[in-house]
């Protein structure tokens, strides 16, 4: 087993090295937990490292996009130039089409992957065509490595629906959000993963101006 480093201060510590290579891994919580924050961090971080990442945006434009990650300081479009980061845009109409062209091509060429998000397909595709991208992420994945990464919003599906979802992952990772009489207690726990082994821990971590930061004292679960 490899692990890959995802180049995020106290997660590859904790995660004890990174994660697995050829993963496709499920980020799952409700609205403002973090999952897709984290996501769109560890694409960021492995394109600044002179890697390549993909971008798929089913709901929203790039330039909303960009907008979000400008938030963090996370600027896109010097990437974009040097072509460590691309984005791929769809519509309801043509979403399929261009996941189903692009993944293979994108995986090939090294590039990790994100779309953005599953929820969105689901809601608006055909459901067995939204399962057979995800086996077509998969396969790619298994052929040419990488991590590739996809967002589920909880709460927005039936309970078969998720667990088929967390079924078919190689990996998941589960955010939570709880208010507290300080403030809002964030965590994040590995689910599963397949090909590794990782402590059943809940790991404490905070949204900041700069993205998700690890706490660096973890409190185990």
């Amino acid at each position: 087993m490899k692990l890959l480093r995802l180049w995020i201060e106290g997660l590859d510590e904790i995660l004890g090295g990174g994660l697995p290579e050829k993963s496709v891994v499920l980020m799952t919580g409700e609205p403002g937990s973090g999952y897709d924050i984290l996501a769109q961090q560890i694409m960021y971080q492995h394109a600044i490292h002179n890697e390549k990442s993909s971008y798929f945006t089913t709901s929203r434009s790039t330039d909303a996009v960009k907008e979000d990650l400008s938030t963090f300081g996370w600027n896109i479009t010097p990437l974009e130039q040097q072509g460590n980061w691309a984005f791929y845009q769809t519509s309801v109409a043509t979403a399929m089409l261009t996941l189903t062209q692009e993944i293979p091509q994108t995986v090939s060429k090294g590039r990790w992957t994100l779309i953005d998000s599953l929820s969105y397909l689901i809601l608006t595709q055909k459901y067995i065509s939204v399962v057979k991208t995800v086996e077509l992420l998969l396969e790619n994945a298994r052929k040419h490595g990488g991590i590739h990464f996809l967002l589920l919003t909880q709460k927005m599906h039936d309970t078969e629906t998720e667990t088929t979802m967390q079924h078919l992952a190689d990996g998941v990772i589960e955010f939570t959000a709880q208010e507290t009489v300080g403030g809002i207690d964030r965590r994040m726990r590995i689910k599963k993963m397949r090909t590794a082994v990782y402590e059943p821990r809940l790991i404490p971590f905070n949204i900041t101006d700069h993205g998700i930061t690890i706490e660096t004292a973890v409190r185990i679960a």
